[in-house]
């Protein structure tokens, strides 16, 4: 019988619509169906109806790991709202009296630790990887002779040159399964980044233009940096940015000139990221990767698979 905590967060009666894009949920739905038709061993690899329940628990406990991600995704948006509108009530507070802004420049550039958006990020990565880890051992629950508490164990198979459907997905998304170790175990276990926000405001000839710092992050495996006070105090945010600005001028017949339009773009530099465009990128991944085996395992129909070993050269 279908769980309705499932059902709850997403069931679809296994109706998805032509050309809409694939989803975890409508995958499991389908999965779980076909789960409570299994018959048990010797048709199946299922033991027992405790095992049914486990098999479906590891798939579950990988879905409130999605759950999670998604969550730390959410939340990043979230604060990023609230320091953009803080940026603009800056804005209000720092702005010269009208009679120093005809013809004149003011530049405004402020700038504060926001370390609650990367606290976000270890979790997201934190979930994502746990979530990896209950994938693999409910594919390990079909591979002969195999018992993994992690992906490490599917990805230390494909080294050694094992093949199988389900192997074939962690070597298509081993380049990516390594980095995300690395990454996450860096962030995790070995190093706090730190998150800056802020922006800066000019008033030009009358005319103002706010523009927030991107919040960026190392766009790979962070490397160790000082977390210390003489750090901090030289630290220059705007190091990890490239801006970029451009003005509009009409000119008169005198020659004089008026300002019309001014913008200003700030990018992160060479080797950073935007913390939403890293978290975007990484949960669409994950999303992939989960669907991917979820259709293995349907298409297995809980039957236990061999290992298989890719031919060397020289037997070839």
């Amino acid at each position: 019988m279908q769980k309705k905590e499932f059902q709850e967060i997403g069931h679809t009666g296994g109706k998805a619509m032509r050309g809409k894009k694939k989803d975890v949920t409508e995958c499991l739905d389908a999965l779980f169906k076909q789960l409570d038709k299994a018959k048990l061993a010797p048709k199946t690899l299922l033991e027992s109806e405790a095992q049914r329940e486990h098999y479906e628990s590891l798939l579950m406990f990988a879905f409130r790991k999605l759950q999670a991600a998604r969550y730390h995704r959410r939340r990043v948006d979230e604060l990023m709202a609230e320091h953009h509108i803080e940026l603009v009530q800056a804005e209000a507070m720092l702005k010269p009296e009208d009679h120093k802004l005809k013809g004149s420049n003011v530049k405004a550039s402020i700038s504060q630790s926001r370390n609650e958006l990367t606290f976000e990020l270890c979790a997201f990565f934190a979930a994502i990887r746990s979530g990896i880890d209950f994938l693999a051992r409910a594919c390990a629950q079909h591979i002969k002779g195999v018992k993994a508490d992690s992906v490490t164990t599917l990805l230390k198979l494909v080294n050694d040159g094992k093949t199988g459907p389900l192997l074939k997905i962690i070597a298509d998304n081993a380049q990516w399964l390594v980095w995300l170790r690395d990454y996450r175990d860096y962030l995790v276990h070995r190093i706090v980044i730190q998150a800056t926000s802020g922006g800066q405001v000019i008033w030009k000839h009358g005319k103002a233009v706010t523009t927030p710092y991107p919040i960026v992050v190392p766009a790979d495996t962070p490397k160790h940096v000082p977390d210390t006070r003489r750090a901090r105090a030289f630290e220059e945010p705007e190091s990890r940015f490239n801006v970029a600005t451009s003005e509009v001028y009409y000119t008169y017949s005198d020659g004089k000139q008026h300002l019309i339009e001014q913008s200003v773009t700030i990018e992160p530099a060479e080797g950073y990221i935007r913390i939403e465009a890293l978290m975007k990128r990484e949960l669409t991944a994950f999303e992939a990767l989960f669907i991917g085996i979820v259709e293995a395992l349907t298409k297995l129909d809980f039957a236990a698979t061999p290992l298989g070993k890719t031919p060397s050269k020289a037997s070839a």
